[in-house]
């Protein structure tokens, strides 16, 4: 999406995905790299194998506003019990200051829960390692650890959610993957088990101080179980402590239940989607909502807008949202509504 001289915006198509060639249903996000490139997954497709791809879009210098698509793996079905991972789902790729890409698969695996995996730029092609290998199903180390893109912190250890899982109520977790000499650990960040949340299917970000923050799309101290936004602080001792910043109260009127990752702005404030509000869709049709510090160490929780399912606004906000340069403006998209009711992109202005 390209803007132009008259205040209005152009969409270029980049890539047109087939499905046994390089995959479909990229349902991720993409992230760049310093060079310019893109990478991303599909959760589906590429032949017979059908368990989704990473692929990589390069600026082509031959062709101005041009792009290369190159596949840079194929993952196997789930079906075929294979052991490198299936399905990344809505989870897409990490990328480490060497260009090596991490991520996260919904299923496969040697028990079939999914797995973490690196894939590394090689003199032969891309080449993949297992890192860790979720159990399944409702086991302790977590599983259905795909719905959204892990993190990397500066020394290249790996943190992500898991929407399922624990030994409470398998109300789902936060993981790190830890980088030794004897390979890749699992160390459970939090637990969660009901009134602080549960299915954190959001990402998480860190802050400068090193505290990692996100979302669950249920539980909370409100009767609704509309979700919560939540701060995990390290401690001296290696663990970390949580907080729930904020409980979702009313989904109907002010949104609840979401399941994006969050984005913060330089005065510590957060924003999101969720799920509720107003409109004649199902339960509401989605919020873009503000968190801020207040100055009594309370946060103050704020609607910036209400979707309504409207020709000209949209309906359905299941992705996140980016900032531009400036810190200002909120870009987005919606998987419904807009004039042909197949979604729409939007901003967000003060």
């Amino acid at each position: 999406m390209t803007p132009t001289t008259h205040g209005d915006w152009t969409e270029s198509v980049l890539h047109s995905f087939d499905q046994n060639v390089d995959g479909c249903y990229p349902a991720a996000g993409l992230t760049f790299d310093g060079q310019g490139n893109l990478y991303g997954t599909t959760s589906s497709g590429s032949g017979n194998n059908d368990g989704g791809t990473a692929f990589e879009l390069s600026p082509d210098s031959s062709s101005p506003g041009g792009w290369t698509t190159k596949l840079i793996h194929r993952f196997c079905h789930n079906f075929h019990g294979c052991k490198d991972g299936s399905n990344p789902w809505f989870a897409g790729v990490a990328i480490d200051s060497a260009s090596r890409l991490y991520g996260t698969t919904r299923e496969g695996g040697v028990t079939q829960g999914g797995v973490a995996y690196r894939l590394a730029s090689t003199s032969s092609g891309w080449k993949e390692a297992i890192l860790y290998t979720f159990c399944s199903p409702n086991c302790s180390d977590g599983t259905l650890a795909a719905e959204a893109t892990p993190i990397l912190d500066k020394s290249g250890n790996l943190y992500g959610t898991a929407e399922e899982g624990g030994l409470a109520c398998s109300c789902g977790l936060i993981f790190e993957l830890k980088h030794t000499s004897t390979g890749w650990q699992e160390i459970i960040l939090y637990e969660f088990h009901g009134s602080d949340g549960f299915f954190p299917s959001g990402g998480l970000i860190f802050d400068a101080a090193g505290n990692l923050y996100g979302t669950t799309h249920g539980g909370g101290t409100s009767p609704c179980d509309c979700g919560t936004i939540f701060k995990l602080t390290p401690d001296s001792h290696g663990g970390w402590t949580h907080s729930i910043l904020y409980s979702f109260t009313d989904a109907n009127k002010n949104g609840g239940v979401p399941f994006t990752t969050l984005v913060m702005d330089k005065a510590g404030s957060f924003y999101g989607t969720a799920e509720g509000g107003i409109g004649p869709c199902n339960g509401g049709c989605g919020v873009v909502f503000k968190l801020s510090p207040g100055s009594n160490g309370k946060w103050q929780y704020s609607v910036l807008h209400r979707f309504t399912d409207a020709t000209n606004d949209g309906a359905e906000p299941f992705s996140g949202l980016v900032f531009d340069k400036t810190g200002k403006h909120l870009y987005g998209t919606t998987a419904f509504g807009g004039t042909y009711n197949q979604g729409t992109v939007y901003e967000i202005t003060p």
